[in-house]
């Protein structure tokens, strides 16, 4: 028996394993500065690691698309659950896996113009499949 995955939920299950992932770059950081066990002791941010630009914009980074993610997963899974599917929400799905691809190292890198642009794509993708439910 063969199971066919909506595309959607494709796109979905990608994108929360790219946001699962952002969490190592300022994890190899903080492990550097302050230990193993200091990490796992006490690891909430904001204090000695963050004072490293790029990893405190790396932590923020896999906030924002935690933070992005949980609209995103809301929209998907009523579009699934619904059967509002389709190439739109399929492609809107695609749009915004690769808006967080892209959002991340831009972010990273401190490139604000590219930040906001690919943030609003991810936003207007979310919008996109939303929409199909009303």
């Amino acid at each position: 028996m063969t199971v066919t995955v909506p595309a959607e939920l494709y796109w979905l299950a990608l994108t929360a394993i790219w946001t699962a992932m952002l969490w190592m770059p300022y994890a190899f950081v903080r492990i550097r500065r302050i230990g193993w066990v200091r990490v796992f002791v006490d690891p909430l941010p904001g204090d000695d690691p963050f004072d490293i630009e790029w990893a405190h914009r790396a932590y923020r980074s896999h906030m924002n698309a935690i933070e992005t993610l949980v609209p995103f997963a809301a929209v998907t899974l009523a579009v699934v659950a619904s059967g509002q599917t389709g190439p739109v929400t399929a492609g809107a799905a695609a749009v915004f896996f690769w808006s967080k691809v892209v959002h991340a190292p831009i972010y990273i890198m401190k490139v604000p113009g590219l930040r906001i642009l690919s943030f609003m794509v991810g936003l207007v993708a979310t919008i996109v499949m939303a929409a199909q439910l009303l």
